[in-house]
């Protein structure tokens, strides 16, 4: 049974495991992507230009782009190269909130997701991290089943560094 640790619990894992359960299942239990696929790769340097940038907190292992304060409140921010998946964007910065929010006990905080001219708002709100606390308990339940998901066919998977472990 794997355990949900500090440093597997990050924004790749919610990412991935509202895109594709298979591929979260695969990236939990350390299974490698392919790191020639050049998505993987375009992630990579990406990454590294964004690094020295990046606001990293002590009692976690966040890694998000920015962080500020608006109209009174907190406003995380984080870039992506594009929104083919809203969703998983979404989902990723709630989790980075949800986590600033409880670890420094913050009030108010908001956030928004950027690729090119279109953001993505979304609220601090109770409502949403509630839904952010069940959805890290489902997580943690489903990284511990000792076999991943069958493979299900999904737009993703043409440009997914694990299409080899599924199809």
């Amino acid at each position: 049974m794997i355990e949900l640790s500090k440093d597997l619990l990050n924004g790749t894992l919610i990412h991935y495991y509202v895109t594709c359960k298979r591929e979260a299942w695969l990236y939990a239990h350390k299974v490698s992507a392919d790191q020639s696929d050049e998505n993987i790769l375009m992630g990579k340097a990406l990454a590294e230009i964004k690094e020295k940038d990046l606001h990293q907190f002590p009692f976690s292992n966040l890694k998000f782009d920015k962080i500020g304060k608006e109209r009174g409140h907190y406003l995380v921010t984080e870039y992506k190269k594009s929104f083919k998946n809203p969703e998983g964007a979404k989902m990723q910065l709630l989790f980075y909130m949800y986590l600033l929010k409880k670890n420094l006990k913050l009030k108010e905080i908001n956030g928004k997701v950027i690729s090119g001219k279109k953001v993505i708002y979304v609220e601090g709100s109770e409502e949403n991290m509630q839904m952010m606390e069940k959805l890290l308990e489902e997580i943690a339940t489903f990284v511990s089943n000792s076999l991943p998901p069958k493979p299900k066919k999904i737009p993703f998977c043409k440009k997914c560094g694990y299409r080899d472990y599924c199809f």
